[in-house]
């Protein structure tokens, strides 16, 4: 039994036609799927990257100003290495002052 639709084909004929536009459009659809995919993926890359640097970069800073900051160890002892300096030029100074006494 077969059917005759408006443009003289079967209803098989029909069903089969659109079996092989829809296998068609299938493969069209994945392969551009697969190219977003792996446009995706070279994004994510890059973005992964730049995240990467940015941590460094930031841990780096961290690092820097903890180590060579205002307020670091560092800063603390070198005021303290300057006081003593003129501390001790003090002392010289009134060492010499007292020979001559």
């Amino acid at each position: 039994m077969t059917e005759k639709g408006k443009g003289g084909a079967s209803r098989a004929d029909r069903i089969d036609g659109l079996r092989r536009r829809a296998e068609f459009e299938r493969d069209t659809l994945a392969r551009e799927v697969a190219g977003l995919r792996g446009a995706i993926d070279e994004r994510r890359a890059r973005w992964k990257t730049a995240g990467w640097i940015v941590g460094i970069g930031a841990a780096a800073w961290t690092i820097g100003t903890r180590v060579f900051g205002k307020n670091s160890i560092s800063a603390r002892i070198g005021r303290l290495t300057s006081v003593a300096q003129v501390l001790f030029g003090l002392g010289r100074a009134a060492g010499r002052v007292r020979r001559f006494w």
